[in-house]
């Protein structure tokens, strides 16, 4: 049996969210384990953009976005040589044009290659007929991300246990890791020698739940004065304008700063004493938590798809109900008011990222359904 494999990863999104993140992450993580890895996908998308950078081999003949019947017949033909020409051994499809266009490819070339659907979106799938047959018959393995999705698909679609998995992203840990505070961002903030810091890194969208990381705020300013919240991340569904308006009205403004857009998202998380998760929905790959733990910061996160997965309530950080400002505050609170909890906790996050969620445990855990199904 082949030690080294040549593995086809399939990742077709238009921008470079979480999906893509895990496609790539794993792409790079299989290659550092000596396999060959292509990452094939629509010509100058951002996930393949992001996989040059990472010195991975890329494709970009396909149009995996546009799903015309034309187009199809074009995509299939277009994987078929591209399997023969490299002698691909697999292939993971990342989203459901691609999935689609590989089963498509199996059965009409009457092929035994194995087919993954790695599957990191929040939405159940869909239980028609041909959606059944597409990842019932056609389809190897699925691996979700979440263990609420590993759930839907054997409730949706009554496929059988061991052909679903659940796999949670892995994060660089040598890239992300403790490391002193960042003199330069404090000073920009304008936060003091005395002051405790709190952070939130996110996308600025309803789903991530700004508004009760403002509730949290508001309850834990009003018990303890040293203490500042950031907020990290660009504007997206919500403006910063508009949560700066709420902070407003809320009058904790001297206590609250929006960082924006950071390019190095290490050198503002070194300066948190807590990383915070307020997300009231998505989060099935959740990367932000893994690089709060991997740099040693203990995690406030709310009970939301893989969130509670990668937290130990108790041990690395809290878990909270989503939705639920007072719940997140007191949880933050609890963390401040203990500094022995803070480190430990911080170091108990980070030990958990070195043994479960490295990248060599996320090449692992992945390989092993591979060779399972090359035997």
């Amino acid at each position: 049996m082949h030690t080294h494999l040549n593995i086809l990863q399939l990742i077709n999104v238009r921008w470079y969210n979480a999906c893509a993140y895990y496609a790539v992450t794993l792409s790079y993580a299989l290659k550092r384990r000596g396999h060959r890895v292509i990452v094939a996908g629509d010509p100058k998308s951002p996930p393949l953009l992001e996989a040059k950078k990472l010195g991975l081999e890329v494709y970009e003949g396909l149009r995996l976005s546009y799903t015309s019947p034309w187009m199809m017949v074009y995509n299939v033909k277009r994987i078929a040589d591209l399997i023969k020409k490299e002698n691909i051994h697999m292939i993971n499809a990342h989203r459901g044009e691609a999935h689609l266009v590989a089963a498509l490819y199996k059965y009409v070339w009457k092929k035994d290659i194995p087919l993954i659907r790695t599957r990191g979106d929040t939405r159940p799938p869909k239980t028609n007929i041909l959606n059944r047959y597409l990842n019932d018959n056609l389809t190897d393995q699925i691996i979700a991300t979440a263990e609420t999705l590993r759930k839907s698909y054997l409730q949706a679609l009554k496929i059988k246990q061991e052909k679903v998995s659940k796999i949670t992203v892995g994060i660089d840990n040598k890239f992300f890791s403790p490391r002193p505070t960042d003199q330069g961002w404090k000073n920009r903030l304008g936060i003091g020698e005395g002051d405790l810091v709190v952070g939130m890194v996110g996308r600025l969208s309803p789903v991530k739940g700004h508004r009760y990381f403002i509730q949290a705020a508001e309850l834990v300013i009003k018990k303890t004065q040293r203490v500042k919240f950031v907020v990290v991340g660009e504007d997206a569904q919500i403006k910063a304008s508009q949560l700066k308006g709420v902070v407003g009205k809320s009058n904790i403004e001297n206590n609250f700063h929006f960082a924006g857009k950071v390019d190095d998202i290490r050198e503002i998380i070194s300066i948190f004493d807590v990383g915070v998760v307020a997300s009231v929905g998505s989060e099935t790959i959740c990367r932000v938590a893994l690089e709060y733990m991997a740099m040693g910061k203990p995690v406030v996160g709310t009970s939301v798809n893989a969130i509670p997965e990668v937290i130990q309530h108790g041990v690395n950080g809290f878990v909270v109900p989503p939705g639920d400002g007072e719940a997140l505050g007191e949880a933050i609170l609890g963390l401040l008011k203990d500094q022995g909890k803070r480190i430990n906790f911080g170091k108990a996050a980070r030990s958990s990222v070195e043994k479960d969620f490295s990248l060599d445990q996320f090449a692992k855990k992945t390989e092993e359904i591979y060779f399972k199904l090359l035997k």
